[in-house]
């Protein structure tokens, strides 16, 4: 990671005092036996796979870390503030930040990839879920894809929203809404809405122009 402006050092003290249980704090001292910098210890957690442990540091590190700026990621990332990433991102590992992700490209994220936003907050020009992706956060995009088992676990706001599949456990707020088989768990909102092969909305619909088959089920309104 780049050089920041102040540093973090993770000892076993600490870890005690935020309560870390002990086989995490001895696989901890394996790497770092006179303690660490926080973001050299969430590199090497990142580097060997240690979900929980990057985890749990990036939850409790202090907020002393600046934002942090990248070209483009292809690996995981846990970061203790916010993340702004200039171009593409595609992983099928995690993002977990603590403060907000924006991303100018698109955010592809596939396989078991997770992205977690501790300030509840990300924004990208596109997204693209398939398989047992999972973003939990409040999403903001021009568009949005997703298929297979991919969850949103926020409210969703696009210029186009397209499921094959998918669940959206939150509200959903576009231009254009096509549900092919997918669910959206409260309230959805479009100007055009096609809802087939049941594509299912938990609350009412507010659209101007739907097109639906006979599998749909929901309290629908138009909108005036």
């Amino acid at each position: 990671m780049e050089a920041k402006e102040e540093e973090f050092i993770v000892t076993r003290k600490w870890l005690e005092k935020i309560g870390t249980c002990e086989a995490e704090i001895q696989a901890f001292e394996q790497h770092f036996p006179n303690g660490g910098e926080a973001l050299e210890v969430l590199k090497r957690c990142e580097e060997l796979g240690y979900r929980d442990s990057g985890e749990w540091l990036v939850d409790h590190l202090p907020p002393i870390y600046p934002p942090l700026e990248l070209n483009t990621l292809i690996d995981s990332l846990f970061y203790p503030n916010d993340v702004h990433i200039k171009g593409d991102v595609s992983i099928q590992g995690f993002i977990h930040i603590k403060g907000s992700l924006k991303v100018d490209g698109k955010l592809t994220v596939k396989k078991y990839g997770e992205v977690y936003s501790g300030k509840d907050c990300v924004n990208a020009d596109e997204i693209d879920l398939s398989g047992d992706a999972y973003i939990h956060a409040r999403i903001k995009a021009n568009r949005i894809d997703m298929r297979g088992e991919a969850i949103i676990s926020g409210d969703t706001k696009a210029k186009v929203v397209n499921l094959d599949g998918g669940r959206i456990y939150g509200n959903v707020d576009a231009d254009e809404l096509y549900n092919d088989g997918g669910y959206i768990s409260q309230n959805a909102k479009a100007d055009k809405a096609t809802l087939i092969n049941g594509g299912n909305i938990g609350g009412n619909i507010t659209f101007k122009c739907l097109s639906t088959d006979s599998n749909f089920y929901a309290q629908i309104f138009r909108a005036s």
